[in-house]
């Protein structure tokens, strides 16, 4: 116990002295940073057999550099978003595509319905129907068609293709082709054959004098998917009309004495062209005599089913410039389309 007394008792008189003086704390001076000098090299240009007094000093160099410029602009532009234009050197004929549009039809002075088989037969053509339209004969219907339409309308759900149409319209004195290159573009869709489509255009401008392009027009990467509108249908939205077998199915429709066309094709499937009642049929006054050559009513058996290209789109599509005022007057006409071609079938 005295020990510990001892060491607390000379603790505290160490700490009052060390209290009782000030306590001075020297830091040391850091050593001085070594002054570096630098010299900027001469810039030299070096040309050929230059010597050393044709280089150029720093201060030659930054004059130049800060001197007055002209700015040349590169004429560069940026590419063209828009659909691609056709060759300027290339001459469009009647019936070709151009800046992206195809008419629809070919349209030619009036000529009779005798002419008009002549010079398809001529061509190379078969005719599989002619017929008066509407009662006073206004509108004429010739539909044609070769070898090569019907193999290359024979697969699955193509067989609209196999045949083009005439229409000799008496009001507006002219006669209305149906464009290969537009129709098979609508009908083929993925499968168009655009070889196949020149070619049969090329016949028929071979063979008709005096063409000219129709105003009904539509840009052709549109055809393999048109519509009308949205929420409207498309190529593939056929409606089913009867289900059989397909000698029953032709049976049926030959019964009825509505079939005005018969074209079998290679993959076994049949293209019907049947009339419509005369009352439906009237809805070409509406639409336009030109095109009525969508007529007869085309009906494919295939795999067992009598279908149809839903009517909503195919007048939309056989008549283009239609408007929707004037789709609207017609309203009925689709429905009744579909009652007519079921008659055929029962």
């Amino acid at each position: 116990m005295k020990h510990i007394l001892k060491i607390f008792t000379l603790s505290a008189l160490t700490l009052s002295a060390v209290l009782a003086k000030d306590v001075i704390i020297t830091i040391p001076t850091p050593p001085a940073v070594p002054k570096v000098t630098t010299e900027i090299p001469k810039v030299v240009t070096v040309q050929g057999n230059q010597t050393s007094s044709d280089y150029k000093t720093n201060e030659e160099i930054l004059k130049e550099f800060t001197a007055e410029k002209v700015v040349h602009f590169s004429n560069h532009v940026a590419p063209v978003t828009t659909e691609k234009k056709d060759d300027p050197n290339k001459i469009a004929l009647v019936g070709d595509v151009k800046n992206g549009m195809v008419p629809a039809y070919l349209h030619a002075p009036l000529m009779a319905p005798s002419d008009i088989k002549q010079t398809l037969e001529k061509a190379g053509f078969t005719i599989l129907a002619s017929y008066k339209i509407d009662r006073k004969g206004i509108a004429h219907s010739i539909v044609f068609t070769n070898d090569e339409l019907i193999k290359a309308a024979s697969k699955k759900g193509r067989g609209f293709a196999a045949v083009l149409h005439v229409t000799i319209d008496k009001k507006h004195k002219l006669v209305s082709i149906t464009n290969p290159l537009y129709v098979l573009a609508a009908f083929m869709q993925k499968e168009y054959d655009e070889k196949l489509a020149k070619k049969t255009l090329v016949t028929l401008r071979e063979n008709f004098t005096d063409l000219k392009n129709s105003p009904e027009k539509l840009k052709f990467r549109v055809l393999d998917h048109y519509q009308f509108m949205q929420g409207m249908p498309k190529y593939s939205d056929m409606q089913v009309i009867s289900k059989a077998a397909t000698a029953e199915l032709l049976k049926r429709a030959h019964k009825s004495k509505k079939v005005l066309f018969e074209q079998k094709l290679l993959n076994g499937s049949t293209l019907l062209g049947v009339k419509l009642s005369k009352r439906t049929s009237k809805f070409i006054k509406k639409t336009g005599y030109q095109n009525a050559g969508l007529l007869p009513y085309p009906v494919l058996i295939e795999d067992g089913q009598a279908k149809i290209l839903d009517p909503k789109y195919y007048i939309a599509i056989m008549y283009p410039m239609l408007k929707m005022s004037q789709f609207m007057t017609i309203a009925t006409v689709p429905g009744a389309i579909g009652k007519d071609v079921d008659r055929v079938f029962r």
